[in-house]
């Protein structure tokens, strides 16, 4: 049986070319940068792949939405218990996924997660300037988002759905069991389901060109936008983790990743690996187009949806400017122009970044005192971010004073 080859993946032989690049990032993965020809074929494999367990779910509420839907939603939130009959379907998925991997280890989630706090602003600043925007920079992302016309809502929408998610997982005991983080993680991977299984109906959907949508290794890409991708960025910030608060984050985004439907061969243990992956995606992707130029100038222009307190036009601009400086300053200004965005004369606002890090967060790793305020501050701002993105009728002081 032959297997379908997206258009969007190269060949074999142009990921074994070799550049200086490569080879420098090859001694530091102590590895081949570029796949074997097994983990080829598991990346061509990837791409046309979703996620079996959840799409069972998906089809089987699909059959009758209307009855069928609140039952899955009454077994996430509450429990197998409260439903009046056993439901096979549901009852695989859930035994299942309340079986935690071996590997899973609850004291390094708790940890992850204060690191996760004291990162403060930073991480922000990282998923959306550096992972967000860079990733409209692949257009097999984009093209889910651009079908389903989640462009159509408004970019503070779009990024108050993810920052609420975020939060939610990032709470002190958010995965467990009931908590939020743990039911908001299976509900957005359900809606993943409902969206490939729509895609996957639509005539207009390109399967030759782009696999299957919300395939494996996209959502592992994504995955590794928010563990391995930021990490990156904060140590561009001037922010240097330890090694064990390096393996910790990865840790908790693997089990993340997990509860996403995220195949385990995709989940990182180490972040050279993440490296090599993140390497990859430059092959599973053509070149930057239309879809990156919208998505990138609409997600621009979102401080000016914020509803500052004080002084608010000039807020707004402040912050366009500041996102963008950020933005230009990760990805250089040559892709700023692939995403529709306005070249900036410097990145002075990431240099004031880089300065501010590069004081607190070393005189922290010598003072506890410190350390204890860059966390509970940081947890603060992260929430207040969430509040200016999610309500327009609060009253807001500034997230970037």
């Amino acid at each position: 049986m032959s297997l379908l080859s997206p258009k969007r993946l190269a060949t074999f032989q142009r990921m074994q070319q070799s550049t200086l690049f490569s080879q420098l990032l090859s001694h530091l993965t102590t590895r081949p940068l570029a796949p074997s020809y097994t983990e080829y074929l598991h990346l061509n494999t990837a791409l046309n792949s979703g996620d079996a367990a959840m799409d069972k779910v998906a089809a089987w509420v699909l059959q009758d939405p209307k009855i069928r839907r609140p039952m899955f939603e009454t077994a996430l939130y509450k429990g197998l218990d409260h439903l009046n009959d056993d439901i096979p379907v549901l009852v695989d998925f859930f035994q299942q996924i309340e079986r935690t991997p071996d590997w899973l280890d609850e004291n390094r989630l708790a940890k992850a997660v204060q690191f996760t706090h004291q990162l403060g602003i930073n991480n922000g600043f990282v998923l959306r300037d550096l992972s967000l925007m860079a990733g409209y920079l692949f257009p097999g992302f984009n093209q889910p988002l651009m079908m389903t016309g989640a462009l159509n809502k408004q970019a503070g929408t779009r990024l108050a759905e993810t920052t609420k998610w975020w939060v939610d997982i990032t709470e002190p005991n958010g995965l467990q069991r009931y908590s939020s983080g743990f039911t908001s993680t299976l509900y957005v991977r359900f809606i993943h389901a409902l969206v490939r299984y729509h895609l996957q109906k639509n005539q207009q959907w390109d399967a030759q060109t782009w696999g299957l949508p919300l395939n494996q290794f996209d959502l592992a890409m994504t995955n590794l936008a928010f563990s391995s991708v930021v990490l990156i960025g904060i140590r561009a910030l001037g922010i240097f983790p330890s090694h064990t608060e390096t393996e910790d984050f990865l840790h908790f985004w693997r089990y993340i990743g997990w509860l996403m439907g995220v195949d385990e061969q995709w989940l990182i243990r180490k972040e050279s690996e993440g490296w090599r992956y993140l390497y990859w995606m430059q092959f599973a992707h053509p070149q930057s187009d239309s879809s990156s130029a919208a998505l990138g100038a609409s997600l621009s222009k979102e401080p000016f949806e914020r509803q500052y307190r004080y002084l608010r036009p000039l807020q707004q601009k402040l912050a366009y400017r500041q996102h963008l400086e950020i933005t230009q300053f990760f990805i250089g200004k040559k892709r700023m122009q692939s995403l529709g965005l306005k070249p900036q004369t410097a990145s002075w606002f990431a240099y004031y970044l880089i300065g501010r890090n590069l004081v607190l967060y070393s005189s922290a790793k010598r003072l506890p005192a410190l350390n204890k305020k860059l966390r509970l501050k940081g947890r603060e701002i992260q929430k207040l971010g969430l509040a200016l993105y999610q309500s327009k009728a609060k009253q807001l002081a500034s997230m970037h004073q």
